[in-house]
């Protein structure tokens, strides 16, 4: 290859592909080290200060054979000193959810592209976010941090103004959503899960009102596009389209999947809802509605 000109390309684009990769595994370690509380803030600490709570930590130049081969899988159980069927793997790629199988371990996967779950069949579990992972369905100590079928999730932020959707809130759910564009928007979700969540939003004519909302892809309704519906908790006379809405996200209520029926999707979202009124009574999250980035002056 050449060392100027466009054949230096290929090593830019390997550059940028590496560095996703170890944005990935940062806010992989990030999750897990806020679910598991092994400190306060992962943030505050050096990289090399998270492998302290770690057993085992292998690099795939430690094995003589990467995945889709078991020898990374092998070793790690090794060096645990347990048998391989005694051990839970969780991959987001196909070869590892390969290796995992094949040194007999039970296997969550957490696909690492959208709408491709249906290619992780061999998987013993396919779930949508490292949120929904359960480990008391495997024998373990489950996650202590689920409050009133909600999960804490440190606060994020948006905005814009209302926006027209696809039409279908009202006319077909009966649930007025308050869409916003995602052009703006589209990095900060790109960051976030697939599911539904809830927090609060604020209007800048008429308040503050307790809010539950979808990000995705609405399976039932295969959009094209990741979207962003708010559901506002309040019944309006009117529309606001083109007013400034702000929206605090507090908290965590289950993956999106698809529904049957056009009914058990609707029961399902009002579901969401009454989960989503309850929770935000609680001083965890009722406090956010004090925030700053609600009020639009």
């Amino acid at each position: 290859m050449e060392k100027n000109g466009m054949e230096e390309k290929p090593l830019k684009l390997l550059g940028r592909l590496l560095l996703k990769l170890l944005l990935l595994l940062l806010k992989i370690m990030d999750f897990l080290a806020h679910r598991l509380n092994l400190f306060p803030s992962f943030r505050r600490y050096s990289l090399s200060r998270w492998k302290d709570s770690f057993s085992v930590i292998i690099g795939g130049d430690e094995v003589r054979t990467g995945k889709p081969s078991p020898d990374i899988f092998f070793e790690a159980a090794r060096r645990l000193r347990i048998e391989p069927s005694s051990c839970l793997v969780i991959e987001d790629s196909l070869p590892g959810v390969t290796a995992g199988k094949a040194a007999e371990m039970e296997v969550v996967a957490v696909p690492s592209l959208p709408k491709q779950s249906h290619l992780y069949t061999a998987a013993d579990e396919v779930i949508n976010s490292l949120l929904d992972l359960q480990l008391e369905k495997w024998g373990l100590p489950p996650f202590a941090d689920w409050v009133e079928r909600t999960l804490p999730v440190d606060p994020w932020y948006i905005g814009g103004p209302v926006i027209k959707g696809f039409g279908r809130g009202s006319k077909v759910l009966g649930i007025p959503t308050a869409n916003l564009s995602t052009k703006e928007c589209s990095d900060l979700l790109a960051q976030y899960p697939s599911g539904v969540y809830f927090g609060w939003a604020g209007l800048s004519t008429r308040g503050i009102f307790k809010m539950v909302m979808s990000i995705g892809w609405n399976p039932y309704f295969s959009n094209k596009e990741k979207t962003i519906e708010p559901w506002l908790l309040h019944e309006f006379t009117e529309d606001f389209y083109g007013e400034e809405l702000r929206l605090v996200i507090v908290g965590y209520i289950r993956p999106e999947f698809n529904f049957p029926s056009l009914e058990s999707l609707i029961a399902k979202i009002h579901e969401d809802r009454r989960v989503a009124e309850r929770a935000l009574d609680l001083p965890l999250y009722s406090s956010y509605k004090n925030n700053s980035h609600l009020r639009i002056s």
